[in-house]
């Protein structure tokens, strides 16, 4: 396994060890989790482009709701699953 050195902002680093604890992970793990994910064409990429905060902001935003949400990307439920009443 190789180990990487990130340089993120202090606001950055406090808030993914926030989301990193609320699923009882490790903020290395849920990074790892993230580019195995990327690697495989699950996850989006980000790219820091020189684009403004806000749309930085929005994107890491939208990434973060996909991330926690119960979402299955290509799952096609069954008839009867679609239609119960």
């Amino acid at each position: 396994m190789k180990v990487i050195n990130l340089s993120i902002p202090e606001e950055t680093w406090r808030l993914a060890r926030i989301e990193a604890a609320k699923h009882s992970t490790s903020l290395s793990a849920l990074v790892r989790g993230y580019l195995e994910a990327m690697v495989r064409g699950q996850a989006p990429v980000i790219m820091d482009t020189g684009s403004d905060d806000r749309d930085r902001e929005q994107r890491a935003a939208l990434v973060a709701e996909l991330q926690s949400s119960d979402l299955i990307l290509g799952f096609t439920p069954s008839r009867s699953k679609t239609y119960e009443r």
